[in-house]
């Protein structure tokens, strides 16, 4: 049995949650993002956004493809194989897997569903409940990120839709053990620590797995990373994805809300002036 760790929850840059026009649209560097991960981590998904929303109409953002575009084809130490599902990446040689993962933004505030497993788009904008059974008609896997926050989920609600089949796990957010970082209006909304500490209320009866949400390559220094067994044998046609919700289902998984290899400083690969102007000199994020 072999173990892979990572986070199926992460925007990879900043957006500037009040200003939704004006959101920060150029993604990490492709070969920066690998190296700051491939030392500690077996993957790390990269998540859109799809918003309908008229007031947030612009807030859609393709993030994968995105950053899987900033790669040059002309360099030789990386190499890219993605089937829309997920990416498989060489770097120097050692593999790092990058799936795509979708963050719906439905029509209540903060009912949000972690979508994995469907190349299509899946638009937000819509009943909840519709948007779930979208995605499990369309073979894909569904999680309620940050299901508590400011009170968007009852535990009836996400219990009921786990019954359903509707969900396959809740997800505990590493970004709300940092509150700080979240607009004011936020922060006055939700006491964040503790929508966490409901979501590990109900582990016994719904799977709950650990994402660090992050918004720059810095937040990963956050932890929250979850370790998937993958058990020997498996078939070898299907994505790293399948394996990891296979661990979910049968809850064999490992839920690290500090990921401690993160205490140490994160491997980076420099690409020049743009890692220069956004890192400073050495390539590396602020600490």
């Amino acid at each position: 049995m072999n173990s892979i760790t990572g986070s199926l929850h992460t925007h990879g840059f900043w957006t500037d949650y009040r200003n939704p026009n004006e959101t920060a649209r150029a993604p990490f560097n492709l070969k920066y993002f690998v190296g700051a991960c491939i030392k500690y981590l077996d993957f790390q998904a990269i998540t859109d956004i799809m918003s309908n929303w008229p007031e947030w109409k612009e807030f859609t953002e393709h993030r994968y493809s995105a950053l899987l575009a900033t790669a040059d084809p002309k360099d030789k130490d990386l190499h890219i194989e993605n089937n829309g599902i997920e990416a498989r990446v060489w770097l120097y040689g050692n593999e790092f897997t990058i799936p795509r993962t979708q963050e719906i933004l439905t029509n209540k505030h903060f009912k949000h569903i972690l979508v994995a497993g469907v190349k299509e788009d899946i638009f937000g904008g819509r009943n909840a409940r519709d948007t779930l059974k979208e995605i499990k008609d369309k073979g894909g896997y569904a999680i309620l990120d940050h299901p508590f926050m400011c009170d968007a989920w009852t535990e009836e609600e996400v219990l009921d839709l786990y019954d359903k089949k509707l969900i396959q796990a809740l997800e505990w957010n590493g970004g709300l053990t940092f509150p700080s970082w979240l607009p004011k209006f936020l922060r006055k909304k939700t006491p964040n620590r503790e929508s966490n500490h409901r979501v590990l209320a109900l582990a016994d009866k719904i799977p709950v797995i650990a994402n660090d949400d992050a918004h720059c390559v810095d937040d990963l220094k956050r932890g929250a990373k979850t370790s998937y067994n993958i058990i020997s044998g498996s078939p070898k046609n299907i994505n790293l994805i399948d394996y990891i919700f296979q661990s979910i289902e049968r809850r064999d998984f490992q839920r690290h809300e500090r990921y401690s290899a993160f205490t140490s400083p994160i491997h980076h690969v420099k690409y020049g002036a743009q890692s220069q102007k956004m890192f400073g000199k050495d390539g590396l994020p602020p600490a």
